[in-house]
């Protein structure tokens, strides 16, 4: 979800600025905000670290693009080069866990950490748990993306990131 309100802010915003001067500054500063891009470059950014390119495109079956801050800089997103898809890595204090278990498609899994599950989001799939401290979060959109390859993912994210 956190990739579709970025969208959505950052449009409104440019919409917003159409014909007032300064503005468009202002939606940038919105924009490196939203993503983390204000904190910190995607390549000190540890869930952007964590991956290799070669690994989040086995994730979702087809090559993505260099990562980028996501999430105010909690987490990475990796987008396919042909825009069809993406991967999403979250980081967040194990307080901000949420579990969709209203949605349709979600099973509770036994591993990694307390509270994990999988369920299907948007044109993928959606993915989390908590290690600790903290609560890892994944999605995964793309050709070959499926609930086994975002489990996978949410397995080496708590094993790489988790607290």
């Amino acid at each position: 979800m956190t990739r579709h309100i970025a969208l959505l802010v950052a449009a409104c915003c440019l919409v917003a600025a159409c014909g007032k001067p300064g503005v468009p500054a202002e939606a940038e500063k919105t924009r490196a905000a939203l993503t983390g891009d204000d904190k910190q470059t995607a390549a000190q950014n540890a869930e952007c670290k964590a991956f290799s390119i070669g690994e989040v495109a086995a994730y979702i079956g087809e090559p993505v693009n260099a990562p980028g801050n996501a999430a105010s800089g909690l987490g990475c997103q990796w987008t396919a080069k042909d825009g069809s898809g993406d991967v999403i890595v979250t980081v967040v204090p194990a307080n901000y866990h949420e579990k969709p278990s209203q949605q349709a498609g979600y099973k509770t899994l036994p591993a990694p950490g307390t509270e994990a599950f999988v369920a299907p989001y948007f044109d993928g799939w959606l993915a989390g748990a908590i290690t600790g401290k903290s609560a890892v979060r994944v999605s995964t959109a793309g050709a070959k993306a499926s609930e086994a390859t975002t489990i996978g993912l949410l397995t080496d994210a708590a094993k790489r990131l988790g607290s």
